[in-house]
């Protein structure tokens, strides 16, 4: 008996990884055919265009499975399913082609269930009968956008919705229901077979056409999976284990988001399985994690059904849930020590800057990096430029210590210590910024070059630690005003050398960036420059922003070009100056 049964749901689990095996790449073509591809951004762990087509071969192996495999008293329901699922699969399809919106898909996804609830797949808790459909459609909603929002990294929603599959199917099997054990072992296999293409690196993603179908059939084995000797105050609990990892993700960005005054279903990268990216784990390894939690909340569901009393179960439930709430908390303040939006965790920015108007730039510099270093250098009255040259400035303690403010992992702490700190700075400009580096929490540092005379209109000469960050880093942003900071630091042979070598995109933001080029010819600085931004009036060959002062427009446009530099592997030119001559 054991063994036909071994064998029924792994012909079934097969059939399905075959079908979405070899559907994938067919899905690959079209979606590239059709321009379905999900391009990089500024929420997004890839650095290349993926197809977003994944999710149709997941249908067709889910559909096709059954409809070779399903019959007798459950293909009713199966038929039911069957309809609620392609229903769904096409509302999601059509999302990934216009983007419906979030009342768009919601409202598809409760037609859907609806459908589901009305054909005879619903909870049968309450004597009322439209309770029992609208608790359905509730619960569905529920788990489809918690799927839907688990889909936020290779190989994520496929390998844990297999890992509660795998659940629901040990479940079903131990209990003797063949409609839920069919189902759930058609969806392993489904996600099996498209994990290969999914999992990281990935070359295709399920988009929402397949998000949403897993979501809807993952809902629906929660409410078909039935313990008829065990009472519902107990049973409850399963279905909510078994997916407690999307749940848990989705009440944990809901709350941040709404705790930050954001959108809940905006996309963004403050999910569980980022969170644990930034404290240190790999991709994989997060992912891996995840899934082994989902593993473990199975296997904890299992319990409660087959081994613990109701007051175990209820003590299970409420340790569960209590442990949710510790690590929700302990999440949110992991996320307060890290600045918000950041567009890649792991590039390294150089900034070279000065004036005012350089803050914004460097606000988006640490939007999108982990690590930034800010060059400046001393100038001092004896080694300005001649009196025919504006005069070549250096950064105030004022200024500094709003550049250290903008860099620092708690701004708002430096800023409160810095503005209450009456002690007196030495006039060092290294000396200054070297106490800044030691005494305060900062993503980064900032590197001053060391003062003195060199030639006979330099400021100052190169540091070893200056060069050796240019030699290492992956972006250099240089914006603000020329003659503070930027001019005196460009001028000395050792920094200019060294950026003219760099392999990495420098990018010049400017109101005017023709004569911005200009003006650095004028003292001899040539290509250094590779890319610049300027506001969308400028015309030329500029990066154009609506607004030259919002640093996410700014590091939107810094992130595209590093990510182009890194996709086509091509050395960046310099720009040169006469572009419209």
């Amino acid at each position: 008996m054991w063994s036909e049964t071994i064998v029924r749901y792994s012909l079934i689990a097969l059939v399905a990884g075959l079908i979405a095996f070899v559907a994938t790449p067919l899905t690959l073509m079209a979606a590239r055919r059709l321009r379905l591809v999900d391009k990089p951004g500024p929420h997004k762990f890839h650095i290349a265009p993926v197809p977003v087509l994944g999710g149709i071969a997941i249908w067709a192996a889910i559909i096709g499975s059954l409809l070779i495999f399903g019959g007798g008293r459950e293909y009713r329901e199966l038929a039911v399913i069957m309809i609620g699922g392609t229903l769904i699969a096409i509302v999601g399809l059509v999302d990934d082609r216009v983007d419906l919106g979030p009342r768009g898909k919601i409202f598809g996804q409760i037609i859907a269930m609806l459908v589901v609830a009305i054909g005879g797949v619903s909870v049968n808790i309450f004597d009322t009968e439209w309770l029992n459909i609208g608790l359905t459609v509730l619960w569905g909603v529920c788990v489809i956008n918690a799927i839907n929002l688990q889909d936020n990294m290779d190989g994520l929603a496929a390998g844990t919705s297999a890992v509660a599959a795998a659940a629901f199917l040990l479940l079903a099997v131990l209990n003797g229901q063949i409609l839920v054990a069919s189902l759930a072992s058609a969806l392993l296999g489904a996600c099996l077979g498209f994990l290969f293409y999914n999992y990281q690196p990935a070359v295709s993603f399920m988009g929402d056409t397949g998000s949403m179908l897993l979501g809807i059939t993952l809902a629906v084995l929660g409410i078909k999976l039935t313990f008829p000797d065990i009472s519902h105050s107990q049973t409850w609990m399963v279905p909510v284990l078994v997916l407690g990892v999307p749940l848990f993700d989705t009440v944990l960005v809901v709350v941040s988001r709404v705790r930050r005054g954001k959108l809940w279903w905006q996309g963004g990268v403050d999910h569980t399985s980022h969170r644990l990216v930034k404290l240190g784990l790999s991709h994989r390894r997060t992912i891996v994690a995840l899934y082994i939690a989902t593993g473990i909340l199975g296997l904890m569901s299992a319990v409660i059904v087959y081994i613990a009393s109701p007051m175990v179960s209820w003590i299970i439930a409420g340790a569960t849930v209590l442990l949710s709430i510790v690590m929700i908390y302990a999440l949110e303040l992991l996320w307060d020590s890290v600045r918000e939006n950041r567009l890649d965790a792991d590039i390294k920015v150089t900034a070279i800057g000065g004036g005012e108007e350089f803050l914004s730039i460097l606000e988006a510099v640490t939007i999108l990096a982990r690590t930034v270093s800010v060059i400046l250098t001393p100038v001092t009255k004896d080694n300005r430029a001649v009196s025919t040259d504006p005069k070549w400035n250096e950064v105030g303690i004022r200024r500094l210590q709003d550049y250290a403010i903008c860099i620092a992992e708690h701004p708002g702490s430096v800023r409160s210590i810095l503005n209450s700190n009456k002690t007196e700075f030495t006039d060092s400009l290294r000396e200054r910024a070297a106490l800044m580096n030691a005494a305060l929490r900062l993503r980064g540092e900032i590197l001053v070059n060391l003062p003195g005379l060199v030639g006979d209109n330099k400021s100052a000469a190169a540091s070893i630690e200056v060069l050796s960050d240019i030699r290492e880093t992956e972006l250099v942003v240089i914006g603000g005003n020329l003659h503070e900071n930027i001019i005196p630091t460009l001028v000395l042979p050792e920094v200019y050398r060294a950026l003219t070598r760099a392999k990495c995109p420098r990018v010049l933001i400017h109101s005017d960036p023709e004569k911005a080029l200009e003006t650095l010819q004028a003292v001899g600085i040539t290509d250094v420059v590779t890319h610049a931004i300027a506001p969308q009036d400028m015309h030329g060959p500029w990066h154009a922003v609506k607004d030259l002062h919002d640093s996410r427009q700014i590091a939107a446009v810094l992130h595209s070009i590093w990510l182009n530099r890194n996709r086509i592997n091509i050395l960046p030119h310099p720009l040169g100056v006469g572009i419209h001559g």
